[in-house]
């Protein structure tokens, strides 16, 4: 899909159902304070939930890895023209717990952001919850502004979040 530094970022599908799995057993940690633990199957649900009115066309489930081991170290989730046209969410940008508070996360979104930009995209959405201030504290960093704040249901727990946009210059 693109490169990053160090890396590349990939397209992932259901043959890559297994490496995205062990990856969110090792990123245990943040899914159990947003959302609730991995459970098995979780890979394959994550590759196609999506949002209501979108299709698996919209979505692209993006598989990162760096370095030279040839090991999925991070996956984005993102929906173009989703709430509205010319706009992306992102539903989940996750790093290895051996991968985080290193810069990663801030080179990988720039290149996201920069090849969202060349697809037509005009800003990008996210949603973080409150129990997740370090979470906030990084996408504000990268230019996020809160719009607003709304209750997520999940299957285990609600959480209150809030809604974030950055609009993406030409």
């Amino acid at each position: 899909m693109f490169p990053v530094e160090n890396g590349h970022v990939k397209r992932l599908g259901a043959d890559d159902a297994p490496a995205l799995q062990s990856l969110l057993e090792r990123c245990r940690d943040f899914l159990e304070l947003t959302h609730e633990a991995p459970r098995p199957g979780a890979a394959e649900h994550f590759l196609t939930h999506l949002p209501d009115g979108k299709t698996l066309e919209d979505k692209f489930v993006l598989g990162l890895y760096v370095g030279e081991v040839d090991e999925l170290s991070g996956v984005i989730d993102i929906v173009r023209h989703w709430p509205v046209k010319d706009e992306w969410i992102i539903g989940t940008f996750l790093l290895d717990p051996t991968r985080r508070n290193a810069g990663l996360g801030a080179r990988v979104h720039r290149d996201l952001e920069r090849w969202v930009r060349g697809q037509g995209g005009t800003g990008l959405r996210l949603v973080v919850q409150v129990q997740n201030p370090a979470g906030l504290r990084f996408w504000q960093r990268r230019g996020y502004a809160i719009t607003g704040q709304t209750i997520q249901r999940t299957a285990t727990r609600e959480n209150i979040i809030h809604l974030l946009r950055k609009p993406l210059d030409a």
